[in-house]
């Protein structure tokens, strides 16, 4: 209608009803391209106020789990320090016979805690980073997650170092033992009091098992190095925790 008009215009040179038919033109072509943009503007805001929230809840997350993996890398390196003593005084383990059986098996485990990252690669993935207005944010998530990869590295290393312990210690413990130690703690939990008693076990037996320990040079000689890694894996998680709660203080902050 408006284009008809406008040749109509032309035809009978009516310049004055040309002009305002192409002002009209212009005036509804501006229009519409703001009203676009002002909704893609909405749209951005809203899609970025959903990935900050999951990222607070990511986060959240992940904070409870190095802490508890600090805590856990903090038994177990307690857990090491009782094998030495264990070592250098077999009757000793009178006081803790619970402590040294699953000491034995367990002071070399490792943990490091998995990350929720789905909402950070969806950003990557999806060209989204660019919704995220904070700069700030965005190089917190960086080095966040850099970090971690980086740390990530050593985890094979970690598997050897397991591997090494059960070799040197797999003897320590007879059977009876072993399978006390599978049937009534399986995984020593930080958050969980260590029972004291090692009821059904002879508490002789469990002294010669440290003596086995005491006769075991290399062994003795390995201790240490499993005591280092657990102190290790808590100045590790740690930074961990140190980079989440900046993350997170930024998050909270309105992103």
């Amino acid at each position: 209608m408006i284009i008809r008009r406008a040749i109509n215009s032309v035809r009978t040179q009516d310049w004055p009803s040309l002009l305002s038919e192409l002002v009209i033109v212009v005036l509804g072509i501006f229009i519409a391209i703001q009203a676009d943009s002002w909704w893609q503007h909405q749209n951005d805001l809203s899609q970025e106020a959903s990935y900050l929230s999951r990222l607070v809840n990511d986060v959240t997350d992940d904070i409870e789990n190095i802490e508890y993996g600090i805590r856990l890398a903090r038994l177990r390196k307690e857990l090491a320090g009782v094998l030495i003593t264990a070592a250098e005084n077999p009757d000793g383990v009178r006081e803790r016979p619970v402590k040294f059986l699953i000491a034995v098996e367990q002071s070399a485990y490792t943990f490091t805690p998995s990350l929720n990252s789905n909402t950070f690669e969806e950003l990557r993935s999806t060209g989204n980073l660019g919704l995220l207005r904070n700069n700030e944010l965005k190089s917190a998530l960086f080095d966040y997650f850099r970090y971690d990869q980086g740390a990530r590295q050593f985890m094979s290393l970690q598997l050897m170092q397991e591997f090494r312990h059960f070799e040197l210690v797999t003897s320590v413990m007879n059977s009876e033992q072993s399978i006390w130690v599978q049937d009534n703690l399986r995984i020593a939990n930080p958050d969980r009091e260590i029972p004291t008693e090692a009821t059904g076990l002879e508490i002789d037996g469990i002294v010669a098992a440290a003596v086995r320990l005491s006769d075991m040079p290399e062994a003795i000689a390995w201790l240490p190095v499993a005591r280092g890694m657990q102190e290790e894996l808590v100045e590790t998680h740690t930074n961990r925790l140190e980079r989440a709660q900046a993350l997170l203080e930024i998050l909270t902050d309105g992103g």
